[in-house]
């Protein structure tokens, strides 16, 4: 992962990643890709003024966007199952038996959790009774997640895997929102799973500064 300040792509040959070093789908891309060993330049846009190159390639106006070549994907699942049919035998291959299972707990934490998840995360302080209500609707996905990785270190299994790197990024979100309640919370299998990752060689990497 390479951070690049110009956007004259003309001769670039190597993959390229519109991307914003907070958001949770970019950073489940920049994990899948650098845990493929897939080499790319990275721009690190402002949300205030993004770059009219990005909007150009894709309406949505939104990271991550990956290009390679004449290929453009702007959904981070989509980017991620490109790196992952890149590198076979890489620790995001998906078992076939479990293709379904991750599917679902995808769609779950892409659509009901994720709604929630914002709802929670910008309502202000000052209307506790509220955001509160909003971390006990998180808190119906959340539990499930826990109760799987109380008998196991990941989602799927004691391997770190595909369906942790896709889900990772909005859980932090989730208790970043209130770091003192998450220490206190009563996930501890959940909050752990949390710090596993976030101490791992491969968060870190992708979450490197553009002046680092």
């Amino acid at each position: 992962m390479n951070y690049v300040k110009q956007l004259d792509r003309e001769g670039q040959q190597r993959p390229f990643l519109f991307s914003y070093r907070r958001c949770p789908y970019a950073i489940r891309a920049r994990m899948a890709l650098i845990a493929c060993e897939i080499d790319f330049d990275i721009y690190e846009i402002s949300l205030k003024d993004k770059p009219k190159q990005m909007l150009e390639l894709s309406l949505k106006g939104t990271v991550p966007v990956f290009i390679y070549n004449e290929m453009v994907l702007d959904e981070s699942l989509d980017i991620m199952n490109w790196a992952k049919e890149q590198k076979k035998n890489t620790l995001i291959e998906i078992n076939p038996a479990d293709e379904r299972l991750v599917k679902k707990i995808i769609e779950a934490n892409d659509g009901e959790f994720k709604n929630k998840l914002d709802l929670y995360k910008y309502t202000s302080n000052k209307d506790i009774t509220l955001k509160i209500k909003y971390r006990k609707d998180c808190e119906i996905y959340i539990k499930s997640l826990n109760e799987k990785l109380e008998t196991q270190e990941y989602l799927l299994s004691n391997k770190f895997g595909y369906l942790d790197i896709a889900i990772f990024p909005f859980i932090r979100q989730f208790f970043n929102v209130d770091l003192k309640w998450f220490e206190s919370n009563p996930y501890k299998s959940l909050k752990n799973w949390v710090e596993r990752i976030s101490d791992s060689e491969l968060f870190n990497q992708s979450m490197q500064k553009p002046d680092s």
